[in-house]
C-alpha cells in the first residue's frame, strides 16, 4: 500500500460537565486525510510535507497544520523513513465548536497506522493525534481527537504529555443531535481565549453537583437512557464563565428545553450549541428551529443542522 484516505467526524467536546473529560462524535461533518508514499524518495530519515489541500481555509505551513504535525511526530518518535505527503478534504467547519483541528488530527494519526502497518494502541493513537490538536489550539486536548478516532461518547484521561486512557460507549438508538451556530466576531485563537475566561477556582458544592451531572451522563450512556443523558448536560462552572460568548445562551437553552431537547449545553469551546433530542418524544427539526429562533430573537443570525451520534475514523 503506498497510500490511503481516512475520513474522521466532527465532535463536540465538554457536554457540559465533563470539561476536558467528556466528548461526543458527530456523524457529519468529517474530515479526509489522504496519505502519499513518495516510492522516489530515497531518505532514510522522516520526510513530510503537506500536499494539496481542498474545502476549507487552513494553515498549509507543515508546522501549523494540524494533519502534518500528526504525521511529523509519528515519524520522528517512530523511525519511519522516507517522504509521506499530506492531502486534506476540509469539512469541518473551523472555530465554532465542533472539534474541527481534532477530525483532521485524528484522521492523520489512524491514517499513519493504517497505511505503515504500526498496529499502535487506541490510547497511542489518541496521545498522537493530541500533538496536531496542540499545534492548532495551543494544548493538545485529548477529548476531541478521542471522540473522532473511536466514535461514540467518550471519557477520556490524560494531559500534560502523558498517554491518554480513553473509554467510548455507543450511543441510545433514538438519540439525535441539534447543532445551532450564532454569527458572531470571535477571536483568532478563540480556544485559548474561551480558556482565558475560565474560573481559577470554584466553591465545593458546584464541584460537587457537577460530579453528580456527570455521572448521570455517564450512567445514561451506559443504560441508553436518552433521558438521564440529557439531566446531566448541566454545568455551572465552565459554561457559566463563557456563556457571556453566545448572544442569548439561556433563553437558546430555555426555548431548546421547551422545543422537547433532553438536555442542552455549548458545544466545545462554542458558541455553537448542542441539544440532545430523543426522536421518539420530540421532533429534533423542531428543537433546532426554537434555537434558531432563540438567537435571531436576541438579534444574532444563525444556521444549524441535526445530525446523529457519529463512529469513529475509518478507511475510506
Amino acid at each position: 500500500m503506498d497510500q490511503i484516505r481516512v475520513e474522521a467526524p466532527a465532535s463536540s467536546a465538554n457536554l457540559g460537565p465533563g470539561f476536558d473529560v467528556f466528548a461526543l462524535a458527530l456523524d457529519s461533518p468529517r474530515d479526509v486525510v489522504r496519505l502519499r508514499l513518495e516510492k522516489s524518495s530515497r531518505s532514510l530519515t522522516p520526510s513530510v510535507r503537506m500536499g494539496k489541500v481542498t474545502g476549507l481555509e487552513v494553515p498549509t505551513a507543515d508546522a501549523e497544520n494540524g494533519a502534518c504535525v500528526v504525521c511529523s511526530e509519528m515519524a520522528k518518535a517512530l523511525g519511519v523513513r522516507g517522504e509521506i505527503v499530506v492531502d486534506l478534504e476540509k469539512r469541518v467547519p473551523i472555530g465554532l465548536g465542533m472539534g474541527s483541528s481534532g477530525a483532521s488530527a485524528a484522521a492523520a494519526a489512524v491514517a499513519m497506522n493504517k497505511l505503515l502497518g504500526l498496529r499502535l494502541s487506541q490510547d497511542e493513537l489518541i496521545f498522537y493525534a493530541g500533538k496536531g490538536e496542540g499545534a492548532t489550539s495551543g494544548a493538545p486536548h485529548y477529548d476531541n481527537v478521542a471522540a473522532s478516532i473511536l466514535g461514540g461518547f467518550v471519557i477520556v484521561r490524560g494531559g500534560d504529555g502523558h498517554m491518554p486512557s480513553a473509554v467510548s460507549f455507543s450511543p441510545p438508538t433514538g438519540l439525535a443531535l441539534c447543532v445551532a451556530t450564532p454569527v458572531v466576531s470571535l477571536p483568532s485563537r478563540k480556544t485559548e481565549y474561551a480558556r482565558s475566561l475560565l474560573p481559577g477556582s470554584v466553591p465545593l458544592g458546584t464541584m460537587v453537583e457537577n460530579v453528580a451531572n456527570a455521572s448521570l451522563m455517564v450512567a445514561g450512556f451506559a443504560k441508553k437512557d436518552i433521558k438521564l443523558i440529557g439531566k446531566g448536560m448541566n454545568d455551572r462552572s465552565v459554561e457559566q464563565a463563557r456563556k457571556s460568548m453566545i448572544p442569548g445562551y439561556d433563553l437558546v437553552r430555555s426555548r431548546a428545553l421547551d422545543a422537547g431537547a433532553e438536555g442542552v449545553c455549548i458545544s466545545g469551546a462554542g458558541p455553537s450549541m448542542l441539544a440532545a433530542v430523543d426522536k421518539k418524544r420530540s421532533r429534533p427539526r423542531k428543537v433546532l428551529e426554537a434555537m434558531k429562533a432563540a438567537f435571531g430573537h436576541e438579534g444574532a443570525r444563525s444556521s444549524g443542522y441535526v445530525t446523529l451520534v457519529g463512529k469513529g475514523a475509518r478507511v475510506v
